[in-house]
């Protein structure tokens, strides 16, 4: 599979102006499982909301991008400095959260889409820097998959892309 090529800027995209969604509603997200190279451990990152609260490396996908792989990995560098290959993708995994919007549908009954839909992407790092867009606002932190699980407990769709990877688990 051909890697992306991001262009590694120093400023983080801002904003929804250019967010892509789903027919149904759902914003359309994507985002990395970056491994060790023994596949023990995964990187996971603080959330802007919570710095006690730790996530995988996911953002929108945009109107300027060509493909979720371009998104996940430009959302890779912003967010926690790393840069390397997508080794495979994880699938589309749906946000079990309640949808923020009700969209009533044409038939009289309602429509609740997906919050979201994550296009998930594996990835083997080539290089972890010490200055990203983020760095200032975020914490980067290697797990194992079980420490990994235990602080995902509040977000199943990233506990799949967790167990859709090839991460080595006990």
């Amino acid at each position: 599979m051909p890697t992306p090529i991001i262009a590694l800027s120093m400023v983080a995209r801002e904003g929804r102006e250019m967010q892509r969604y789903a027919p149904s509603g759902a914003r359309l997200v994507a985002g990395v499982v970056a491994l060790s190279s023994d596949k023990t451990k995964v990187l996971l990152i603080s959330s802007t909301a919570r710095q006690d609260k730790f996530v995988l490396p996911k953002g929108g996908f945009e109107t300027d991008e060509p493909t979720p792989e371009d998104a996940a990995m430009r959302e890779a560098w912003e967010e926690a400095g790393i840069t390397g290959r997508i080794s495979k993708p994880l699938g589309v995994i749906d946000d079990p959260r309640p949808p923020k919007i009700f969209v009533p549908d044409v038939a009289g009954g309602g429509v609740v889409p997906p919050r979201a839909e994550y296009y998930f992407f594996e990835m083997e790092i080539e290089k972890e820097l010490d200055k990203w867009p983020e760095c200032e606002r975020r914490i980067r932190k290697w797990t194992t998959y079980q420490e990994a699980i235990n602080g995902l407990l509040n977000r199943p769709e990233l506990i799949e892309a967790l167990n859709r990877s090839s991460i080595i688990k006990p």
